[in-house]
């Protein structure tokens, strides 16, 4: 099986639980390390995160490597795929809400432009508690309010260890 490397500094539990579902996970809190070949990297950014420059140093890591990756998945906010309104955006994220959609956006395009197998998943916001999940395919509206902690994670093991999801975006909500 693959290595897989989560990165980010989320302080959410997500990583935490990933690492309940992915025990032999490694964790990197950035960009800054040794990619090994055919890694699979799980990019868990905060919704907040400046992705939009963080995602040069991910395109750095891959250079720097001289290495291919075996997957990208990446955590995204919703409404990066024409799935929600400026409304339930700025319900959702607050104030800068349509920023952070810029900046995400920003940051799958240029994962998708790699050229290596991709998964994005757009989360809307992720509560503890236990939510229903739906799953729902890009260009589809997001109805709901938030998704559990425990959803999001199988849904992220899930893109992380099968090819379910390969090269697509999906939605996931209560």
């Amino acid at each position: 099986m693959n290595r897989i490397v989560l990165i980010g500094r989320r302080n959410d539990g997500l990583r935490e639980r990933l690492l309940s579902l992915l025990p032999d996970a490694v964790v990197e809190p950035s960009f800054h390390f040794k990619l090994q070949s055919q890694d699979v990297l799980c990019w868990l950014p905060k919704p907040d995160d400046p992705v939009d420059q963080d995602v040069y140093d991910l395109v750095d890591l891959i250079d720097d490597s001289n290495v291919t990756p075996a997957k990208i998945v990446m955590l995204s906010i919703a409404g990066t795929a024409d799935d929600a309104t400026d409304e339930q955006l700025q319900k959702w994220y607050g104030k800068s809400a349509l920023d952070m959609v810029l900046a995400h956006q920003y940051a799958i395009k240029m994962i998708d432009e790699l050229e290596f197998p991709y998964v994005i998943v757009r989360a809307l916001p992720i509560v503890p508690r236990e939510t229903a999940l739906k799953i729902i395919g890009e260009g589809q509206p997001l109805t709901g309010q938030a998704v559990g902690l425990a959803q999001a994670a199988n849904v992220l093991k899930m893109a992380l260890t099968t090819d379910q999801y390969r090269n697509q975006s999906v939605g996931i909500e209560d």
